[in-house]
């Protein structure tokens, strides 16, 4: 559980001081439970414990403060997700990895549902993060593929439209479980997907 980021005492002429690192990981917890549109500053200042007016000035506003939740939320994926899928070794087996992990993250208990950046795709509330979001995806799944094209698990030739099919499979997953009221629902899209990209490296070349 997020602990409350209360402010520091206020000397004269002197802005309030806070943990900033604390306050964006309490407010990044409420946009995904909330999203942007349902979000208040009254919901914000009870999360972080710091007065909105303090919130509003430092952060510029409502949108400055998604902006920094989601910043911080795309960077965490990164290290610990896409980072793993881009830098790996394995080709497919990567990708498997990844799925993986996307499944052990789904099934996490007291976490919000779905992904913060796709349950907001929509609202286009942010379009920096939504971007670096879509590319560092695709990014990963173009690396990993092209090190299977290497190996000789699939032709080179299906790297981009397989890059584009997994992207798309993980923005309907994630979705699918921020929609439903059963993980299971995501899952079952999951397993799918993982069963389609192990059946890859058993194609010849000349099938793909």
């Amino acid at each position: 559980m997020v602990q409350k980021a209360t402010t520091a005492t206020k000397g004269p002429g002197r802005r309030p001081s806070f943990d900033r690192a604390a306050v964006v990981s309490a407010v990044t917890y409420v946009f995904w439970e909330k999203g942007f549109a349902a979000t208040t500053l009254s919901d914000l200042e009870e999360a972080t414990g710091v007065d909105r007016s303090t919130l509003y000035n430092s952060f510029d506003g409502k949108k400055g403060i998604y902006r920094a939740a989601t910043a911080a939320y795309v960077a965490g994926a990164g290290e610990t997700m896409f980072e793993p899928l881009q830098a790996g070794v394995k080709g497919l087996e990567d990708i498997v990895d990844f799925l993986a992990m996307l499944d052990n993250n789904l099934r996490t208990k007291g976490q919000p549902r779905g992904c913060l950046i796709v349950n907001d795709m929509a609202s286009n509330s942010d379009h920096e993060a939504r971007a670096n979001y879509l590319e560092m995806l695709q990014a990963g799944f173009r690396a990993a593929l092209g090190r299977a094209a290497a190996a000789g698990e699939i032709d080179v030739a299906t790297v981009s439209r397989r890059s584009h099919l997994l992207t798309a499979a993980i923005l309907g997953i994630n979705l699918a479980h921020r929609e439903s009221a059963r993980t299971a629902s995501a899952q079952v899209l999951l397993s799918g997907v993982r069963a389609e990209v192990q059946s890859w490296s058993a194609l010849s070349i000349d099938s793909q």
